[in-house]
């Protein structure tokens, strides 16, 4: 019998949000940066997937896209943790296509793309040995941690790998794991293994990369939806409306706002609220913000309202 447990989940990071509400604001520069983040997104749900097709016996727990800030200088940012009473397995995935080639004694990650252009990429080996020796140090030796480099590119063409390394395509990583089962007695129990997911989730913390954009390149105001954001909402009894669709709600005040966090800042002062969604009336935008239930801190001359990411 086997028994998943999912102890986090993969999801669009902060960063990725960010970087939709600058292109969506008119901030075009993040749209290869953002590309780059969806196609290694893609590839890493890809593998997600893999787990579910397995058939494993035993007790396994699963912690995707997990982060951790050591200090102000070292962080581990890892797509995949896998953890059984026998071992433990960090992923690296890619979503690569072309060949590509390890020179291991130059530290090197190449790929050479279809129409024979070479690109140089950071080693992910030395990446995933970093993750694991500080893995070792922080479990303290309770379960041998293996690693691997998965790709998950179908057009992806594995050249030359140095020896004894785990490389290879998704469709291995079954085969891979029961090779480790293999080589591998459990080492843990059941209560022992929950206790150490707690303990990676305990101090898993969230990155701050906040992007630096200036505020006069970002549109403001309420962007209609219906017109693929490209039309300002004006606000008029009460409601924000589309001068080119007639379209007449507030549902879109609550993704503004979620892009005002993002580039500007979690906090908005009723003038700011007026400034960035072109409301005139004082009162208006106090009923507004009224409406919208926001935490908030100060007297009523300089409240500042605080806006929780919304999930959208």
């Amino acid at each position: 019998m086997s028994t998943l447990v999912i102890a986090l989940k993969r999801g669009v990071s902060e960063k990725d949000l960010t970087l939709q509400a600058a292109i969506r604001r008119g901030v075009a520069d993040y749209q290869a940066e953002l590309r780059r983040m969806q196609t290694g997104l893609a590839g890493e749900l890809y593998i997600d997937q893999r787990w579910e097709d397995m058939n494993l016996k035993g007790e396994y727990y699963l912690i995707h896209d997990y982060y951790v800030q050591i200090n102000e200088n070292i962080s581990h940012q890892i797509d995949t943790l896998f953890l059984c009473k026998n071992f433990l397995l960090l992923l690296e995935i890619k979503n690569i296509a072309g060949r590509i080639d390890f020179e291991e004694e130059k530290h090197q990650f190449i790929r050479t793309r279809d129409d024979g252009i070479v690109q140089g990429f950071r080693n992910p080996i030395d990446q995933v040995r970093r993750h694991r020796r500080w893995l070792q140090d922080f479990i303290g030796g309770s379960l041998p941690v293996e690693y691997a480099v998965v790709f998950s590119h179908s057009k992806t063409i594995i050249g030359r790998v140095p020896k004894n390394e785990a490389i290879f395509h998704g469709s291995g990583l079954e085969s891979h794991l029961y090779k480790l089962f293999s080589k591998y007695e459990a080492h843990v129990s059941s209560q022992e293994l929950q206790q150490l997911s707690q303990k990676l989730l305990k101090i898993k913390t969230e990155p701050q990369r906040k992007l630096v954009v200036d505020s006069s390149r970002i549109r403001r105001g309420v962007l209609c939806k219906k017109c693929d954001y490209q039309v300002v909402m004006l606000f008029n009894y009460g409601k924000f409306e589309c001068p080119t669709c007639r379209t007449r709600s507030n549902e879109g005040l609550l993704e503004a706002l979620e892009d005002y966090r993002l580039l500007v800042s979690e906090w908005i002062s009723n003038r700011e609220f007026r400034m960035f969604f072109g409301i005139d009336s004082i009162d208006a935008t106090k009923r507004l913000l009224k409406s919208l239930n926001l935490e908030y801190e100060g007297s009523y001359k300089d409240r500042k309202y605080r806006i929780r990411a919304l999930n959208l």
